[in-house]
């Protein structure tokens, strides 16, 4: 059981207001940072109080946050006993991190994601414009995508700076048209805006998150779920980059090569490259 199922369990007869759903969103996404935090770090982290903290974990069936924290601590275990590869030493942190990346990555090729990074590759192949939606550290892989599908010939936009240049970026779409969108961690209201508006102007809309139970969803014609957990606070991105990897891959097998060689004889014309000759 994913400790995301087994929050779903804890909250199925539970109606959860907005702030206790902030901090069941946080236990979700970082459970190994929440298995050893205090109430008052998972308050900061989800932006409420500590007294929000205590009454979630009474809403989720524990006496208070230590209860709740040694459950999921317990459940968090389990599922890396499962998946995990050969512990390194534990004072190897760059050995953890790997070997972290490779359990997210495990998680991330389900039948679900698989397929929807193959419609997700087909929808941008077919699209007369695509264009790719980020925040914060969302711009890294949104800028791979991005710059590869440009590279194989298609119209794609990157669209990771202001929330009104993403306005006017997505005002211009329509039937036809692709939308990806890239969230991690925190969502933004305007993020969260402009999915719809994408969806309301009749684009294709691919949703890339590290949570299964996103808003962003509701406006979603795709979703891909990827796991960010990394080794500290820090979230690890890696499984995101594989997923834009997956779909930058099924777009290359539709991509017309002549394409990608303009874009080869432009960098020989201007002499970009230290290798030539």
């Amino acid at each position: 059981m994913t400790i995301e199922s087994w929050l779903s369990a804890r909250t199925a007869t539970t109606a959860l207001g907005t702030q206790a759903e902030r901090v069941v969103q946080v236990l979700a996404r970082s459970p190994q940072f929440a298995c050893y935090a205090s109430a008052r770090e998972v308050a900061e982290r989800a932006g409420v109080n500590v007294s929000t903290v205590v009454r979630t974990s009474q809403q989720l069936g524990f006496a208070g946050w230590p209860q709740l924290r040694g459950g999921l601590r317990d459940e968090y275990l389990a599922s890396l006993a499962a998946v995990r590869p050969a512990t390194a030493d534990a004072t190897d942190v760059a050995a953890l991190m790997l070997q972290q990346d490779a359990t997210n990555l495990a998680a991330t090729t389900t039948p679900e994601n698989l397929a929807a990074i193959r419609e997700i590759g087909a929808a941008i192949a077919s699209a007369g414009t695509t264009v790719v939606l980020a925040s914060g550290s969302g711009a890294g892989p949104a800028t791979i995508l991005g710059y590869l599908a440009s590279v194989y010939g298609h119209d794609v936009e990157v669209a990771t700076g202001s929330a009104t240049a993403q306005a006017v970026a997505v005002s211009r779409l329509g039937s036809g048209d692709c939308l990806i969108v890239l969230n991690v961690w925190r969502l933004t209201k305007a993020l969260r805006q402009l999915t719809a508006l994408g969806h309301e102007r009749g684009a294709t809309v691919a949703v890339l998150t590290d949570l299964r139970s996103s808003p962003l969803g509701a406006d979603a014609d795709h979703v891909v779920v990827t796991p960010i957990e990394g080794v500290d606070e820090t979230p690890s991105l890696t499984a995101m980059v594989a997923v834009v990897q997956g779909i930058l891959a099924v777009l290359a097998v539709r991509t017309d090569r002549d394409a990608v060689g303009a874009v080869e004889r432009a960098w020989e014309r201007l002499g970009l490259m230290d290798d030539q000759g």
